[in-house]
């Protein structure tokens, strides 16, 4: 449902739209007679504080609206789209809702009303917090500069294999390379090894390998591949004046 396909109902009020339905509608009578009952609950609603009246619903001192959808945006529309209230915030329009009205998951239905309400997206200050400005991507300077590996594991069992590792090179976008093992073979040295035969043999050792397994496991997975290609590893703490002076 749109905000704008709300209709003014110019020859009922609103709260003569809303006594009429408590009265008629199929589930307001079951409220009341869960309440006849005795019932604390019904369903999903709390019966404590619900009485009847005349056989009109009440909650505390306020009518209840019933379960229509239409209904519902039509209270909020009269309260929240007046020139006094003048389209005020979300807890302010449940507050004066709630002077005469009452339905079950009110505060969410009046949140998605007041979100949806083009005046007050296109009039009220965004609060939210302020994007950080744009990072551009580096430039690759030459290829299988930076790939992507992952994991499809959980297959059904296909020739006693069931994981394909994908590697994707990241300036084409495209997938190259898949690599079919089994889930036991999982480990950080059979990685390294269908690395090294797979794209390193053909592209040479890439710089960035971006990957969604722990930093553990990525760090464990260099060591190896340097160790084999007997690249020496020099690891080292960035000087930082606050700590080091």
């Amino acid at each position: 449902m749109k905000i704008a396909d709300l209709k003014e109902n110019n020859d009922q009020s609103i709260y003569k739209q809303v006594l009429d339905a408590n009265e008629i509608d199929e589930n307001c009578t079951l409220l009341r007679e869960a309440i006849a009952r005795d019932e604390a609950q019904y369903e999903d609603i709390k019966l404590k504080n619900c009485w009847t009246q005349n056989e009109i619903l009440f909650h505390d001192s306020q009518l209840w609206v019933s379960f229509n959808e239409l209904l519902q945006m039509n209270t909020i529309h009269e309260v929240h789209d007046q020139s006094s209230i003048d389209h005020s915030e979300i807890l302010r329009t449940v507050k004066i809702i709630k002077w005469n009205y009452y339905w079950f998951s009110m505060r969410k239905t009046i949140d998605w009303y007041i979100q949806n309400c083009y005046i007050c997206q296109c009039s009220k200050t965004l609060r939210n917090k302020s994007n950080n400005l744009l990072q551009f991507l580096s430039i690759f300077e030459q290829w299988w500069q930076n790939i992507i590996m992952n994991f499809i594991i959980n297959l059904f069992d296909s020739y006693n294999y069931n994981v394909i590792l994908t590697v994707i090179y990241r300036l084409l976008k495209e997938h190259y390379i898949s690599c079919i093992i089994d889930d036991e073979d999982i480990t950080v040295k059979k990685t390294a090894e269908m690395l090294l035969q797979w794209v390193y043999w053909t592209h040479d050792l890439s710089n960035f390998i971006v990957f969604d397994w722990d930093s553990q496991f990525i760090f464990i997975l260099w060591k190896f591949l340097c160790k084999w290609l007997s690249i020496s590893l020099w690891l080292f703490i960035i000087y930082h004046f606050q700590i080091n002076d």
